[in-house]
Order: structure tokens, then C-alpha cells, then sequence
């Protein structure tokens, strides 16, 4: 956790000193409009979306495992009372089988 955490705090700082080498004013051409705007603008907006994005993706994939979780739990709970009761029966007195019949 410590990593990852560390390794974004590195990521940011490099995305802004590459944000702030290039902050010139472009023009951007995205279907019918042209919108003049810094560099850096784009590239600060660009990280965030990006973050957001990896952000949903995990946390989907750890709602995903925290459901596959529960169902192995509820599984594990309900082979644990079989084995349970497996013991309670077979504890109860054996008949005793004579050699001479096998």
C-alpha cells in the first residue's frame, strides 16, 4: 500500500513538472469547436480522468472480490456445519460385526 502510494506521489510530480516545461497555449480541434488553452491545462485534466478512471476500475474489481469473498465464506460455514454434523454422527455407538460374517 505504502508503494503504490508512493509511487503516485512520484507520478504526480513528474506529470506537473512536465505540465508546467509545457505550458504554452494550443489550440485544440475536438469536433465542431477550437478551444485555445494552456498545455498544461490538458495535461493536468488528461491525469485527473485518468485517475478517476483506474479509481472506478479498482474499486469495481474490489467489490467483485469482496462478493466472491462472501460466497466462499457462506460456503466454507455451511461445509464446516457439514462436517460438523458428520461428527456428531458418527460418534454414535458402532455395531460390532463379527469377522465370521465378512
Amino acid at each position: 500500500m505504502r508503494i503504490g502510494f508512493i509511487l503516485s506521489l512520484v507520478f504526480a510530480i513528474i506529470v506537473t513538472i512536465f505540465a508546467i516545461q509545457n505550458s504554452a497555449v494550443i489550440t485544440v480541434n475536438f469536433l465542431f469547436t477550437k478551444l485555445e488553452i494552456s498545455l498544461a491545462l490538458i495535461i493536468f485534466i488528461s491525469t485527473i480522468v485518468g485517475a478517476i478512471i483506474v479509481t472506478f476500475l479498482g474499486l469495481r474489481r474490489e467489490l467483485s472480490l469482496k462478493h466472491n469473498n462472501k460466497i466462499l465464506n457462506n460456503k466454507v460455514s455451511e461445509l464446516q456445519r457439514e462436517i460438523d454434523g458428520l461428527k456428531t454422527n458418527s460418534a454414535l455407538p458402532e455395531k460390532e460385526v463379527s469377522i465370521d460374517k465378512i
